[in-house]
């Protein structure tokens, strides 16, 4: 279904919704599949728009051609055929031109009940014996949730603070990130703290850079 989104022939909402269900699932590589799919900024879709004009290009020269064809003489049976294949093209063309991706509308924008799926997301988390790096994957998803819908889940910050003991630089990078992403106006000041003040006590010394 992810690849059938990609090749924009499912591109709907609903196909979007049954790809946010497999992020429940208990399956860790079907789960992780789905969430790696909402975190995706860019599809890369943005070689489509490269290519975008010449295929236009391309297709109302096939136009041009087949009405060349279908002016010169031949009978009503081919006629109608060449009439079906124009409308073949045309058809084609306008599904291609449907779909245009970019960062301010994404399929994470489509979900259905974005609380109660950043919920249930995070009940998972919660219960979750998988490895580390899987659960970070639905730490990130849970976090552009957040960002992105304005969603209130004052649980979700004193969970991070668990995730603040990482040694490791990249995770310790990508759980900053996270805290960031998944703070927005609606969100208790008082909330926060704790990790700021978690933040300032094992990361902050003399001897960081700017």
């Amino acid at each position: 279904m992810i690849e059938l989104y990609k090749r924009k022939i499912w591109n709907d909402e609903k196909t979007v919704n049954v790809i946010a269900e497999a992020c429940m699932h208990d399956n860790p590589k079907i789960a992780v599949s789905a969430c790696k799919f909402f975190l995706i900024l860019d599809y890369d879709f943005e070689s489509d728009n490269d290519e975008s004009s010449d295929d236009d290009k391309k297709t109302s020269e096939k136009i041009h051609l087949l009405k060349q064809r279908k002016g010169s003489k031949m009978t009503k049976a081919k006629e109608g055929k060449m009439e079906r294949a124009i409308k073949q093209v045309k058809r084609k063309a306008e599904r291609k031109s449907l779909v245009k991706f970019s960062t301010d509308f994404l399929p994470i924008d489509t979900i259905y009940d974005a609380q109660s799926f950043c919920e249930r997301l995070f009940s998972k988390l919660k219960k979750s014996n998988d490895k580390y790096e899987i659960k970070l994957y639905f730490l990130r998803l849970i976090s552009r949730m957040i960002g992105r819908h304005k969603i209130q889940l004052l649980s979700f910050y004193p969970n991070l603070l668990r995730y603040l003991n990482s040694h490791n630089k990249d995770k310790i990078s990508e759980i900053f990130a996270m805290i960031i992403e998944s703070c927005h106006d609606l969100i208790p000041p008082e909330n926060v703290k704790p990790i700021i003040e978690r933040i300032i006590a094992n990361y902050i010394t003399e001897f960081c850079n700017n």
